[in-house]
């Protein structure tokens, strides 16, 4: 038999004179993988602030005192002659 074109398989004489068919698979695929490794450093500082802190409290006091003033008033007036009639009084200013 010939070879067909169309075909993976090609059946053809043997060494022996025998016929045999030949079966041609598809190609089988080897992965090979080669790992690397690498070491990232991730740093991740930190801050510390000490505060000292200082309070001034102001205290604020306002005393108050009191006192007493004796205030006299003087106010004149002019009644006329008669002195149990004190209706026709009017106010009287010293010029």
């Amino acid at each position: 038999m010939g070879r067909n074109r169309n075909s993976n398989n090609y059946r053809g004489n043997g060494c022996n004179g025998q016929n045999e068919e030949v079966i041609v698979n598809p190609s089988q695929t080897v992965v090979n993988t080669t790992t690397n490794q690498r070491v990232v450093r991730n740093i991740h500082p930190t801050e510390i602030v000490n505060v000292n802190r200082t309070i001034i409290r102001n205290e604020n006091y306002f005393p108050v005192t009191e006192r007493t003033v004796e205030e006299t008033i003087v106010e004149n007036y002019d009644c006329g002659t008669n002195v149990n009639n004190n209706s026709n009084c009017r106010p009287f200013w010293n010029r």
